[in-house]
């Protein structure tokens, strides 16, 4: 009997063991759509309007794609026993979270609510009272459309220890009393909003503080008028992709712990001097993908403390105009960073020899330099004797085909070096020295015009006869191919095996034979041509040094380079709405930089003065042409200064906007004479508006019509 009883308890066993694995393997056998998937401890559930079973040992539950309208305590009945740590809902069609929500999961460390459109915030703020202050270390608030949140919204997470995340929502200004109750908010991330204002005080205990991608244009204030910082812990900020245009040595007041500072894709066209004095601990600086960046004062990055320094797409030209202009100065531009171990000037142009070598003359404590797609054709013999302590070089993507044997000398420390996708040819034994084939753990040479001749064959039996193709990434050797001859191209360098008969010293001697002939004959041949057309050679070598000068000042056309400002619009204030809501919006997307009188005139200065002045620092004049422009007396005086910048420098200058068709009873004639002589744009709402939008940003990048001048 005794047995009996124990085969019935072991056969129970085995059946509530079985149904639990069935109720997270098998939940598609409940409807087509239901499904809940294991991992481990990890359960996904989705298409249900209910919590199903699960097994005891899940602690990270995700709901997503659910209908669950309404989330109280009795919707968790079925896994209460359950030990939760990490709950997310995702698009599950929450309107309301009931107070008691979470009592029966006291440890919960993270909780996500995402793309909940439809959930009555004020029941979620009362939700948090159900959760363990003491266990809760996450909060995620993401994708939800909230435009405010409530000022008491974190009142009943009193105490807690958190990192919070309000991520892709539709937040407008960013008040951080709100977070005031929360004892130590560690990390806050509100990216992806609508913020234009910042509010910072509220924020005593955070570390990291992400404000990126928002519609912020100035920096925010960082401390009270006593000097008192808002942010005392701050170690971490960003305020990369939004829309500050200037930042001052004033700018990062009060910051005295931040260490890592990121301002990518902002509008900055200027750095000027000590931007970085406020910021004594500053360890890394990151100031990429700022297009319209044009000038860079002497001592911009002065800061004992920077080590790490990205400056990368930003298209900075470091080139003899710019110097001349006095828009950088390569010798000091880093000097003033002592202690900078990592520099980053990816997509800039440092197609200068003379200048390359000047910016990087005082940089001896480099151990990174990255330079992919920076244009270099040429490398200075001595770059790296001026960096010791190197150990990782990037130089992909340039038009590098050689350089002197002696680059690569002396650099114990080089540990990875990457030339891939540049022009080079050949690698032989005098390319590298042969201690730093030993000491590299990374060489990158894939994606180059390889000849494949018996020049290369010392390098393929290299490979061959070393575990170099081990230092050679994965790209080795599918992105290996052969350039040249014709007949081997796209063949892999693997597949080619030069024979040492192939380059015997023999074929070598002809070589050299027939290549003095050829040079002989060649010679011979352009110097009977330059007794013969003289007249012509003189002409031809004039062409050549024409170009040669356009190369090292002379442009044919003018630049927008040249000018503080892409466009100029001039439009009658009854238009206002219109041209800053929309016009200005298309426009600074597109990361053009437009003056509008009202914005960016000098304070206190004379408007008559400054509407000239400020079109004398405009690229492009844009006209918005209406009813109202037509009528107003102010604006038959700026078409006067339109028409004289016409005269002098082409139609080309000039882009018409027609935003309200003018009637015939308002054509004034220096504006009928404007319209027949200047081609223009039509604007209407709807069907075909972004093909408006798009003529008019060619409109204004179009160069002008104006003949070669020199700039010497």
């Amino acid at each position: 009997m005794s047995h009996l009883k124990l085969n019935c308890v072991c056969i129970l066993l085995c059946f509530v063991v079985g149904c639990t694995h069935f109720c997270c393997a098998n939940e598609d056998s409940w409807g087509k759509d239901k499904e809940c998937k294991c991992k481990n401890v990890e359960a996904t559930c989705s298409g249900f309007n209910y919590i199903p079973k699960l097994p005891s040992n899940i602690t990270k539950l995700i709901l997503k794609n659910n209908i669950l309208t309404v989330i109280n305590q009795s919707s968790f009945m079925n896994i209460s026993s359950v030990n939760i740590k990490k709950l997310w809902f995702e698009n599950n069609s929450i309107e309301i979270i009931q107070d008691n929500a979470f009592y029966d999961f006291e440890y919960i460390a993270e909780l996500r609510i995402t793309n909940e459109k439809l959930l009555n915030i004020t029941s979620l703020k009362s939700s948090f009272q159900s959760l363990t202050i003491g266990t809760i270390r996450s909060l995620h608030l993401e994708k939800n459309d909230w435009n405010v949140l409530p000022d008491d919204m974190f009142y009943h997470l009193s105490g807690s220890k958190i990192e919070l995340s309000l991520r892709k929502n539709l937040l407008h200004k960013l008040n951080s009393s709100v977070f005031l109750p929360i004892a130590n908010l560690m990390e806050l991330q509100v990216e992806e909003n609508e913020i234009v204002n910042v509010d910072l005080n509220g924020l005593r205990t955070t570390r990291f503080l992400d404000l990126s991608n928002n519609n912020i244009y100035k920096i925010p204030i960082f401390c009270n008028d006593s000097d008192e910082t808002f942010v005392p812990q701050l170690k971490q900020l960003s305020l990369a992709y939004n829309a500050i245009r200037k930042i001052s040595k004033e700018s990062f007041k009060c910051l005295d712990t931040l260490e890592s500072l990121n301002l990518d894709g902002n509008r900055f066209r200027r750095l000027d001097n000590n931007i970085l004095a406020s910021l004594h601990n500053l360890a890394k600086l990151i100031i990429g993908d700022n297009q319209q960046l044009k000038d860079i004062a002497p001592f911009a990055f002065n800061s004992s403390s920077l080590q790490k320094l990205h400056l990368y797409r930003n298209h900075f030209r470091f080139s003899k105009k710019k110097l001349k202009d006095k828009k950088f100065n390569p010798q000091t531009i880093f000097q003033t960073i002592p202690n900078l171990t990592e520099l980053d000037l990816s997509h800039n142009h440092l197609n200068d020899f003379s200048i390359l070598w000047e910016l990087f003359a005082s940089t001896r404590n480099i151990q990174k330099l990255t330079l992919v797609s920076s244009d270099i054709t040429t490398i200075p013999d001595e770059l790296f004797r001026n960096m010791p302590h190197i150990k990782s070089v990037n130089l992909e993507g340039n038009e590098i085909e050689r350089w002197n044997e002696s680059l690569f000398d002396n650099l114990p420390s080089m540990r990875e070096l990457y030339l891939d996708g540049n022009n080079i040819h050949i690698i032989n034994e005098t390319s590298f020295p042969s201690n730093l084939f030993k000491s590299l753990e990374v060489l990158e040479l894939s994606g180059n015009q390889y000849r494949c001749t018996c020049e290369i064959k010392w390098f393929l039996d290299t490979i061959r006869s070393t575990n170099l193709s081990t230092k050679m990434q994965r790209n080795w050797p599918s992105r290996y191919t052969c350039y040249y001859p014709e007949h081997l191209r796209l063949t892999l360098l693997a597949n080619y095996f030069p024979s040492i008969a192939d380059c015997n010293s023999l074929n070598i001697v002809y070589l050299i034979i027939i290549t003095a002939c050829s040079s002989v004959l060649i010679l011979l041949f352009f110097v009977i041509i330059t007794f013969q057309c003289q007249i012509n050679f003189k002409n031809a070598l004039y062409l050549f040094r024409l170009k040669q000068r356009m190369k090292r000042g002379y442009f044919s056309l003018e630049s927008s380079d040249d000018y503080e400002f892409d466009a100029f619009v001039v439009y009658c204030d009854v238009d206002r709405l219109w041209v800053h809501g929309v016009l200005l919006k298309h426009l600074e997307d597109c990361n053009l930089n437009i003056c509008l009188h009202d914005r960016d005139f000098d304070v206190g200065e004379p408007i008559l003065n400054s509407v000239g002045k400020y079109m004398a620092k405009s690229w492009k004049i844009i006209v918005v042409l209406s009813n109202n422009f037509a009528k107003s007396e102010w604006c038959q005086w700026e078409i006067a200064l339109v028409q004289e910048r016409r005269r002098r420098q082409g139609k080309e200058v000039l882009v018409l906007v027609m935003y309200q068709q003018i009637d015939s009873k308002h054509m004034i004639t220096p504006l009928k004479a404007l319209l027949d002589t200047t081609p223009y744009l039509s604007y209407k709402e709807g069907f075909g508006e972004s093909l408006f939008w798009t003529a008019v940003v060619k409109d204004i990048n179009k160069p002008l019509d104006i003949p070669p001048t020199s700039i010497f």
